[in-house]
């Protein structure tokens, strides 16, 4: 009788251990995670730096650092704290907060490759003062995505501005038959139908 219910109470626990094995994320390797965190674009490191730096801003990061010359962005995000307890310390606060660090490069004179990497920093503080902190990387392929089509437009946009700017700038047109002192035709006919009384 005791095998029957021990056996049964293995068989119930692999029941319920077996969805929770599956819900976890297979973990991803370094060149998966570089594939879906890098993409190339076809234009040069003055002009992808700065569009990432306005998207991450736009996205609500707060810039912490960001350095040209390496090609490095870090940003935190903003976020809000909720009160915890813990049995064993008492009353707390945790607090979730994204994090993100870009790094561009310069692959030829005209493609640049971004890296992204999102992460979820976890803070946790009790009320005396013990503090700990967890990083949990962000691997959804979808956000990456994302962020890469922001950047896409945000690459657009300067394109299109920076087109736009110095090229096609309109001259006012020049002819040598006008002389400054001369007058436009509707005031010269107003003149002369003014000595005609």
């Amino acid at each position: 009788m005791k095998r029957i219910f021990s056996a049964a109470l293995m068989m119930g626990c692999m029941a319920f251990s077996a969805p929770v094995e599956a819900a976890k994320k297979p973990k991803l390797s370094g060149l998966e995670l570089q594939q879906i965190q890098s993409k190339d674009f076809e234009v040069g490191k003055d002009v992808s730096f700065p569009a990432v730096m306005s998207v991450l801003q736009d996205e609500g990061y707060r810039i912490l650092s960001a350095d040209k010359d390496t090609g490095l962005i870090t940003g935190q995000g903003s976020s809000k704290g909720k009160l915890t307890y813990n049995i064993l310390w008492g009353f707390g606060n945790k607090k979730r907060s994204p994090v993100v660090s870009a790094f561009i490069e310069s692959v030829s004179e005209n493609v640049s490759r971004i890296r992204l990497s999102f992460v979820m920093a976890v803070t946790k503080g009790g009320i005396y003062g013990q503090r700990s902190a967890d990083e949990e990387p962000i691997t959804d392929a979808a956000a990456y995505t994302d962020a890469f089509e922001k950047i896409s437009k945000a690459i657009f946009v300067r394109q299109a501005m920076d087109s736009s700017g110095a090229g096609n700038v309109p001259v006012p047109a020049t002819d040598s038959s006008i002389s400054p002192t001369s007058q436009p035709v509707a005031a010269t006919k107003a003149e002369n139908a003014g000595q005609d009384n």
